[in-house]
């Protein structure tokens, strides 16, 4: 009976399906969840129209330039790309629609004018979007840095994406917000806010330099708890693997691989060149049943073999001389562990060849071949990519903050959340659920991204501490008062962010599942552990020292502040 047919070209073609068929699905979830959210946190049904008006024009927007850009140079924006840019788009631009909305909200609720609640708001939120923007386009367009034609792809989408986002977030949103004014809110009256002489007790103490360390060591070492994962990622190409367990090409895998051997789709091959079919033939033969003995090969044909007897040219060559032997590995053949066991029978080949009186060239191919190679041509690419997101963001913070011992922390921070996200999908996919690997390209785009988000959110952060700071409070004070203000913005745009990727799960490919897992950890730990909790912490350790080299003026107002109740 026919299982089905199946192999790398099925399996693509049905990855495509499937994108095809979940996209709507994700986009539905992602403006259904985002309306929610908003309209919960401002109460309001307004609001969430604002920003969905204005994801929906950054949308449409963004589709005719990303293929302009892909006509201009002469790329191919891959189709698995299409669900991350627009989750990154609608999130993108919510977040910056929840800055822009939330100062306006508090300007009104302090009893200023429509227009002038507008105008100071967008002034003081601006800077702060713009340069949030611009780190995270820089982040991304990093991915150019790496050799792999995905990535080379991938990054000018995502980074032209967030521009986009960027200029509706900027343009439109304040505009809307000059013309509705509280009619934003509705039905939520206005409400004057007593205004405060500083900030809480509680907000106070917590930034005294032994209740900062405190929480900065619990969080670096809940941080590093999650990280433990880290050592154990295996990377693999999941390409029949990740589909659904219904579809046929993975049916028929799995009977193939259950009535033959799990590398039967895509045997390795093993070609030596400069032998002679006929004068090495015993050596052929003594090197093709050493290598049947090697751990993780389940039979190798060779010319030891009824088959190469019987069709010619199957495994010998005569112009040129040459012979080729074909592994059929105990393993899925694209998988991580069949890329560790090629990496470790490269080591082996020549020594393997010597011992059988051989002296050929020796090379390998197939397609665990090639994913050992794409494995680690992108391990390569994690230090260029690294580098380069690592350099845009911190060049950007220092320009922002007119300071460079405070970027570099930040930039390290954020670090330290990305490999906590990656080691607990690591200890989510490959400890609990029992997968051999992640697939090879989620790491690296989730480390770009949450590099760059991290960054956004910090830019956010320490941008109102340091506005505050300026204005003439001390930095205590300064982090007091503008901290829990910033976490409350963060804490919304930040749930809505990482609810957004949450919805490429729905894509029914275990690639997607491991991306929106990573991303929405990634993203929760960001706002919620290191931008509430770390940040604040290491400024105020820090203190006077984050403003390096630069120095801030002597302060007007005393140290000690009145606080509030």
């Amino acid at each position: 009976n026919l299982v089905g047919i199946t192999g790398a070209v099925p399996a693509r073609m049905e990855e495509w399906r499937e994108i095809e068929e979940g996209l709507p699905w994700v986009t539905l979830a992602t403006v259904a969840l985002i309306a929610l959210i908003l309209g919960i946190h401002f109460r309001s049904p307004v609001t969430p129209l604002v920003t969905l008006l204005a994801s929906g024009i950054a949308y449409v927007v963004s589709l005719r330039s990303i293929a302009w850009l892909g006509q201009w140079l002469d790329v191919t924006i891959p189709r698995d790309a299409e669900p991350v840019l627009v989750v990154l788009l609608l999130g993108v631009v919510t977040d910056y629609a929840v800055f822009f909305l939330h100062g306006m909200q508090q300007r009104l609720d302090s009893g200023e004018p429509r227009l002038e609640a507008a105008h100071n708001a967008t002034a003081e939120y601006l800077p702060i979007v713009l340069t949030a923007g611009l780190i995270v386009a820089g982040g991304t367009a990093s991915l150019v840095a790496g050799e792999l034609e995905f990535f080379r792809a991938f990054g000018p989408g995502m980074a032209l994406t967030v521009l986009v986002s960027l200029a509706i977030a900027i343009t439109l949103v304040p505009a809307l917000m000059a013309i509705l004014g509280p009619r934003l809110y509705w039905p939520r009256p206005v409400a004057v806010e007593r205004r405060r002489n500083g900030p809480s007790r509680v907000a106070y103490a917590v930034t005294a330099r032994p209740a900062a360390l405190l929480i900065a060591l619990v969080a670096v070492a809940g941080l590093l708890v999650a990280c433990r994962g880290l050592a154990d990622t295996n990377l693999g190409i999941t390409q029949i693997q990740g589909l659904p367990e219904e579809s046929q090409q993975r049916r028929a895998q799995a009977a193939a691989a259950q009535g033959f051997a799990p590398g039967i789709l895509s045997p390795t091959v093993v070609l030596l060149e400069e032998v002679d079919p006929e004068d090495d033939r015993h050596g052929l033969v003594r090197f093709q049943r050493a290598l049947a003995s090697e751990p993780g090969i389940a039979a190798a044909i060779g010319p030891d073999g009824r088959a190469a007897r019987r069709i010619p040219g199957l495994v010998v060559a005569d112009d040129p001389p040459a012979a080729r032997i074909l592994l059929l590995l105990d393993r899925e053949p694209q998988g991580g562990p069949a890329a560790d066991i090629v990496e470790r029978l490269r080591e082996r080949l020549p020594v393997l060849a010597r011992d059988a009186g051989l002296d050929p060239t020796i090379r390998i191919a197939g397609d665990t071949a090639l994913a050992e190679e794409t494995v680690r041509t992108i391990t390569r690419d994690l230090i260029r990519i690294g580098i380069a997101a690592f350099l845009v963001n911190f060049f950007l913070l220092a320009i922002f903050l007119r300071a460079l011992l405070a970027p570099l922390y930040l930039v390290l921070a954020s670090g330290l959340a990305l490999a906590a996200s990656i080691g607990l999908t690591t200890l989510f996919f490959q400890g609990f659920l029992g997968h051999d690997e992640l697939t090879y390209h989620v790491p690296f785009a989730v480390a770009v991204l949450l590099l760059s988000l991290g960054s956004d959110y910090n830019v956010f952060v320490v941008g109102r501490i340091w506005q505050e700071a300026e204005r003439g409070l001390p930095l205590r004070e300064a982090i007091a008062t503008a901290a829990p203000r910033a976490s409350r913005a963060i804490g919304v745009a930040g749930l809505a962010l990482a609810l957004s990727f949450a919805a490429l799960a729905l894509i029914d490919l275990r690639q997607f599942r491991e991306f929106a897992f990573a991303m929405s950890v990634g993203v929760l730990l960001d706002a919620f552990v290191v931008r509430t909790y770390l940040i604040p912490a290491l400024i105020s350790l820090f203190g006077e020292r984050s403003f390096w080299p630069r120095k801030r003026p002597a302060h007007a107002r005393e140290p000690a502040p009145e606080a509030a109740p």
